[in-house]
């Protein structure tokens, strides 16, 4: 009996693993002439990003999507896997964006981790 309850719990953590979902919220800075990267994801994340600036943030992407973000607005996508997005800001002052993302991965931002 024991060793059925033990193979149990056993199939039961297996079972969870890989379900386990990354949801960060993030206030990033972008300085003049400076771009935020989000590179390949691993797996699909949806990104809601908040310009908290008066000025527009353009966005590049090999993906058929909007090409900037105006003043005050919102923009929510969901990034295909593999797929990278760049935010840039051509303005003469620094811009704030709010970002959250979701998904089964943490992905990369300017070469570094977030979770």
């Amino acid at each position: 009996m024991k060793k059925l309850i033990l193979i149990l719990i056993l199939i039961s953590t297996v079972s969870c693993i890989g379900n386990h979902r990354v949801d960060v919220w993030k206030t990033l800075t972008i300085a003049s002439g400076d771009s935020i990267i989000i590179n390949k994801v691993k797996s699909p994340a949806t990104l809601s990003i908040k310009n908290l600036s008066d000025k527009e943030v353009e966005m590049v992407s090999e993906l058929k999507m909007q090409k900037s973000i105006s003043a005050n607005s919102e923009f929510t996508y969901r990034l295909p896997k593999k797929s990278n997005l760049i935010l840039k800001n051509k303005n003469a002052e620094m811009v704030s964006i709010h970002l959250h993302y979701s998904s089964n991965k943490p992905i990369l931002i300017n070469h570094k981790e977030l979770r």
